[in-house]
């Protein structure tokens, strides 16, 4: 997703891991729960078609907030809004380094976990050197570009929901991004699917995004 990832995964080899404890919460670019942010539509709508992405309309609900410490000062931030979106900000030494915006594309819902094992496992599709999703080919940003296929990244997220010093729960990520140029823009399309465990509830995340800058958002 962000070189600064990268940097963080490998980190965590040589350090402890740092649990997802719960902290005051950092509010990047002022974005927090029960706040509302609207996102500019109007890239999208002159390049009709380019993107698979298309941002909410009008002014969403920060509904949760979601944080994953990757080790070495990096950080996630998610803010999870109404209409099955979410912003996430990366940031080092709460420096941010990244800004994204990404809309749920697809849900797999995995009964049992047998099922969830085998979309971690060699025949799965996550790890791959690249992907045609819905007709785009996307390639993989993770890894050694010359690897058929790799392992899922791992992180675990704590998300909170009506308090913002204790989190309602916990998902395990097994996740990998790719990505591809709409060439008709110079602008980055990124596909991120995620093998996610919740408690004894498993599902695949198949979610579309963009780079985002502040001067896209109108944050209340």
């Amino acid at each position: 997703m962000f070189g600064f990832l990268k940097k963080a995964h490998r980190a965590r080899k040589e350090e402890a891991r740092v649990g997802a404890a719960p902290l005051a919460p950092f509010e990047p670019l002022g974005l927090r729960r029960t706040g509302f942010v609207t996102i500019d539509r109007l890239p999208y709508q002159v390049h009709q078609g380019a993107f698979l992405f298309s941002p909410p309309e009008d002014a969403q609900r920060i509904d949760a907030r979601g944080r994953v410490d990757l080790g070495a000062s990096c950080e996630l931030h998610r803010f999870y809004l109404t209409d099955d979106a979410f912003i996430q900000v990366g940031t080092t030494a709460k420096a941010i380094d990244d800004v994204k915006a990404f809309i749920y594309h697809d849900t797999k819902s995995v009964s049992t976990q047998a099922g969830f094992e085998r979309w971690l496992g060699e025949e799965s599709m996550i790890g791959r050197g690249s992907i045609d999703y819905h007709g785009k080919m996307f390639t993989r940003v993770w890894g050694d570009e010359d690897q058929e296929k790799i392992p899922p990244v791992t992180f675990d997220e704590a998300v909170f929901t009506d308090s913002d010093s204790v989190a309602e729960y916990e998902v395990n990520h097994f996740c990998m991004l790719y990505e591809r140029e709409a060439t008709e823009t110079g602008r980055m399309e990124y596909l991120l699917i995620s093998a996610e465990q919740t408690g004894n509830d498993y599902c695949v995340v198949f979610s579309v995004g963009v780079d985002i800058t502040e001067a896209d958002l109108k944050i209340v």
